[in-house]
């Protein structure tokens, strides 16, 4: 027999590897007893005289079936080929004692190769129908996890078929993934250069690793072909990873981003168009039909939008559900595509209501520069326009020269005064009384945020929105709170509550945190309570803030604008048996349309029993003649702000002299 010199020396070998090998504490815990490291070590004694007896291909189906058991089993494939390594050392070690390592030197080694090579195989192939282990669930909704997955089931249908006319896009440039990761859209979604520079080269190396696990796969050598697939698999993990990272951001600034990507390529193009499509009253839509029908509306609309796409059309449905488009088709056909896009959408039966939608578009003159802001004008301005024609704008880049951008122009040097307000803390507070409508004196004072321009004062209304899209909301906040602490001592002369109106965002930013602290200390010195309003629906997103602020540092809060929102009563109950929220202040609108409609009469009528219930003191807002006064106070509210009970004014004027 040909290794018959080799079996004796079999269990002596088989005890060493016991004793050296798994007898370590740390292999030790892949088995469940000492009995069963012996029992497998039996069996590979035996297991390996029955191969010495075996030929080549009963050798390849006895290693590859114990692959698979050790791969169930989770045995890292590196300590597997480790204790191949050990036995074959031992037997040459043993062969080279008795001098008879050259005689046998080829065919141990050819022998381990064999073995080495069906493990391998077993693991390859358990690895390939495990492709997807290991991935994220939520990249299954994304495409670029489709296209990188078809390409993996590809290199596993290769590996399972050696079918050479199955072997998939070996040049990272042409598959599908490399195509999109070389489109616009990726260059959208991505926003960063570097960043979509380095996931190209990712996707680069990956298919760099791939020819090579495609030669392996062919030449049978599958130790390699294993390890380069497991380095594939780690690289598209990473990939997938970064994808993902990526997608995220950008979901969350589509708007964002599609301005900044056109700002930066818009100077290079010589034919392109801005298009916004805007659905009408979908806010309405959305409050009488319900969120659902609202999204199934934005969903079919986005889906006949993109029916219409042409090759390079940039799509992104914006944050208050307006979709922007950029497009380089020609004028004539563009304009015929949305003018059948408007009449798709508001002919589309399964809507569960006749749905209008205005369509503006600007053709952009070529060489123009447009930072995201002045784009985000232009955009609004065709927007504005197509809804006060007959829903359809449409402006050539000479229309748009003379029209638009002068526009814009004007826009932008306002943009530029409020920016330099804020950063200058040129912003001044007037006071607006609320008032005991039982009494009448006046219980507290809300502080109201102006901007001096020329001999007048610009109210928050007119620029509250345009800060918040300039990211300065915390700013103005700040700023807001230091004059309400320059005040404290004018403030009480005249009030032992003010009230100050704040953006969430700001509960979030430890410099107001600061600030806030600071300012409550200042008025309290003064015998004053500063009360924090938030909207309801700040108040449900920032619960968790909202109570450690509360607990931590006192902070007083009111509900602003309550009974338009979403809240959840049993929220505010909560929150008003914990003593978080004092102070209901019904929102205007509620209280306005008392005069004409039941129904507002019946919710504000609500609303007072239940703070009442709640030992909450309510405030009616907007009240602006004397019959509100009266109804109001007939329902039981007690406190009242508008302008018949008094209007904003500069401090000074409450201060008697």
């Amino acid at each position: 027999m040909k290794y018959s010199v080799i079996e004796p020396q079999l269990k002596n070998i088989f005890q060493k590897f016991y004793e050296d090998v798994l007898s370590d504490q740390f292999l030790r815990t892949f088995f469940e007893s000492e009995e069963q490291i012996k029992n497998l070590i039996e069996k590979q004694i035996q297991n390996f005289k029955d191969t010495l007896r075996e030929d080549e291909k009963q050798i390849e189906i006895r290693y590859y079936n114990l692959g698979v058991l050790h791969y169930d089993l989770k045995i890292p494939f590196i300590n597997l080929m480790s204790g191949v390594d050990f036995i074959k050392n031992e037997i040459y070690r043993y062969l080279y004692d008795k001098k008879l390592l050259d005689e046998y030197f080829f065919d141990i080694s050819s022998l381990f190769e064999k073995i080495k090579n069906s493990l391998a195989k077993a693991y390859l192939d358990k690895a390939l129908d495990d492709i997807v282990v290991g991935f994220n669930p939520e990249y299954t909704r994304y495409k670029f996890f489709e296209y990188h997955l078809q390409w993996l089931e590809k290199l596993k249908d290769v590996a399972k078929s050696f079918d050479k006319n199955r072997i998939p896009e070996l040049n990272s440039k042409y598959c599908n993934l490399g195509r999109w990761l070389n489109s616009r859209e990726f260059e959208l979604v991505c926003g960063d250069s570097k960043k979509c520079h380095l996931i190209n080269e990712l996707h680069e190396i990956i298919h760099n690793t791939g020819k090579s696990l495609v030669y392996y796969i062919f030449h049978k050598k599958y130790v390699e072909a294993y390890l380069l697939f497991k380095t594939l698999n780690g690289l598209s993990l990473k990939i997938m990873n970064e994808l993902y990272e990526v997608y995220l951001n950008y979901l969350n600034n589509k708007e964002e981003r599609f301005l900044y990507y056109l700002s930066r390529e818009i100077e290079k193009i010589k034919n392109g168009f801005l298009i916004v499509v805007n659905i009408r009253r979908l806010k309405a839509i959305n409050e009488i039909y319900g969120k659902k029908a609202g999204d199934y509306i934005l969903e079919t609309v986005e889906k006949l939008i993109k029916d219409g796409f042409i090759k390079d059309d940039i799509l992104i449905k914006g944050i208050s559900g307006e979709f922007f488009i950029f497009s380089e088709d020609d004028k004539k056909n563009l304009k015929k595509r949305l003018k059948e896009l408007k009449k798709s959408i508001e002919g589309y039966k399964k809507f569960p209501i006749n749905i209008k939608v205005v369509i503006g578009t600007a053709q952009i003159p070529e060489g123009l520069n447009l930072s995201p802001e002045e784009i985000r004008k232009v955009l609004g301005i065709v927007r504005d326009k197509a809804k006060s024609g007959d829903g359809f704008y449409f402006a050539d880049s000479k229309e748009v020269e003379k029209e638009i951008i002068p526009q814009i122009n004007i826009q932008l040097k306002d943009l530029e005064f409020l920016n330099r307000a804020i950063s200058e803390k040129k912003v001044e507070l007037f006071f607006q009384p609320v008032v005991n409508l039982k009494l009448g004196d006046t219980y507290g004072f809300e502080a109201l945020v102006r901007i001096k321009k020329g001999s007048g004062y610009i109210s928050a209304g007119s620029f509250i929105d345009i800060v918040h899209r300039l990211g300065l909301s915390v700013d103005l906040d700040k700023v807001v709170l230091e004059k309400i602490t320059e005040y404290a001592d004018k403030i009480g002369k005249i009030t032992d509550v003010v009230f100050v109106n704040v953006n969430p965002e700001s509960l979030k930013s430890e410099s107001f945190i600061n600030i806030l602290i600071k300012s409550m200390k200042a008025l309290k010195r003064k015998n004053v309570k500063l009360i924090v309003e938030l909207t309801e629906q700040s108040f449900l997103k920032n619960i968790d803030i909202i109570k450690f602020l509360h607990d931590e540092f006192g902070v007083s809060f009111a509900v602003d604008d309550f009974g338009t929102g979403y809240s959840s009563l049993k929220t505010v109950i909560d929150l008003a048996d914990s003593g978080l929220i004092e102070i209901l202040k019904i929102d205007g609108t509620l209280i306005k349309g008392m005069e004409y409609s039941g129904k507002n009469r019946k919710i504000v009528r609500l609303i007072s029993s239940m703070s009442k219930n709640l030992k909450m003191k309510t405030v009616a807002e907007f009240i602006e003649n004397r019959e509100l006064i009266n109804s109001v106070r007939e329902m039981g509210i007690t406190l009242g702000q508008g302008y018949a009970l008094g209007k904003p004014q500069p401090i000074d004027n409450f201060i008697s002299d």
